[in-house]
């Protein structure tokens, strides 16, 4: 079996996991702080501050901003759910945009028919790790699961993803980047009950065990565990990248496509179902990214049109791709997916 995605972990994950076991400190502390710094560094932004998933991100960034009841935030549909969840949590309204057929990211011009005075944010998502438009007037909260870039962080809220899937992973995890000192300052309170000190800061040699809740916070916290992951994947991503990069290129060069991106390769087919199927016959695991969030249970009443993302939602399957798949195994996956195309309708547009 050709899996669709796996983990890259060696021997210098297991050590330093190891190393925090044996440490005695498991939840969050200097392991975190540094892995903050470090990450801050890569993506070339002020501030960066660790959660248990780019999920708790996303949340914490729209109640950062104030956002709450009777307010809309604009979202693609073509996402997944936890782009659209947050809003509904945070009190807000979800506003469905449509996406381009070119890359799925969220279109602008959709947006912009979209905003209201109701209107306080906007949420694009670097769909496959292709970057969205960015450049709005609103305050934007960045959906950046699929995407890590070497210094080119915003100056917007952004939230990334180190699920096990991702082209990094802590196992479960998430971060926010900000150049606000202030906004910084509140995220990691936030993410921890409200509290004016974690536990490292009281327990360490010159800490206080005193200590304040400045607010109602969450527990959104990560631990020392999986930020000690972190660090490691995080020295090994431009490698990781690099080789993601070059299977894309290897997939656009023998399926005559042109995606761009590094963290899925989507194509389009026509009769999904018999096409999964059949790759699956044949040692192929394929996925899907994604269901259109508004054609779910939970969101069917938001009535909405939105033909590009429809289109492309009935059609989007996702082909194998991570670092340890070899030029065989992408020659492999491509010459099935021809094979099918000649028997059905295959379309080049992804």
């Amino acid at each position: 079996m050709i899996s669709f995605s796996k983990t890259v972990i060696g021997k210098e994950e297991i050590e330093s996991v190891v190393k925090v076991l044996k440490s005695g400190w498991l939840t969050m502390g200097e392991e975190t702080l540094a892995f903050e710094e470090e990450f801050a560094n890569y993506v070339g932004t002020k501030f960066a501050v660790a959660l248990n998933s780019c999920t708790a991100g996303l949340f914490l960034s729209l109640k950062a901003l104030g956002i709450g009841i009777g307010d809309e935030v604009i979202v693609p549909s073509f996402t997944f759910a936890s782009t659209v969840n947050v809003v509904v949590h945070s009190g807000a309204i979800p506003v469905f945009a449509d996406i381009k057929k070119d890359d799925f990211t969220l279109d602008p011009k959709s947006v912009e028919r979209l905003i209201t005075k109701k209107t306080k944010a906007i949420m694009p998502v670097h769909y496959a790790g292709r970057k969205a438009f960015i450049n709005y007037e609103l305050p934007v909260v960045e959906d950046s699961a699929h995407l890590i870039p070497k210094s080119e962080a915003s100056k917007n809220l952004t939230a990334y993803s180190f699920y096990a899937t991702k082209n990094m992973t802590t196992g479960e995890g998430g971060m926010i980047t900000t150049d606000d000192e202030k906004l910084a300052i509140w995220l990691r309170k936030a993410r921890l009950h409200g509290m004016s000190k974690d536990a490292w800061k009281r327990y360490d040699n010159q800490g206080k065990w005193r200590y304040d809740i400045e607010f109602p916070g969450y527990k959104l916290n990560t631990t020392d565990l999986n930020s000690s992951l972190g660090r490691v994947q995080l020295r090994r991503l431009p490698v990781l990248q690099t080789k993601r990069t070059d299977l894309v290129h290897y997939y656009n060069k023998l399926l005559g496509l042109s995606n761009t991106g590094n963290h899925l390769y989507p194509i389009l087919v026509e009769n999904r179902d018999e096409f999964i199927e059949d790759m699956a016959n044949h040692g192929v695991q394929c996925s899907v990214h994604f269901i259109p969030v508004h054609t779910m249970t939970a969101y069917k009443n938001c009535k909405v049109s939105l033909p590009n993302t429809e289109y492309i939602g009935d059609r989007v399957v996702t082909l194998p791709l991570h670092p340890l798949l070899s030029q065989k195994d992408i020659e492999y996956v491509s010459k099935l997916v021809i094979k099918f195309a000649k028997g059905s309708k295959f379309e080049n547009k992804a």
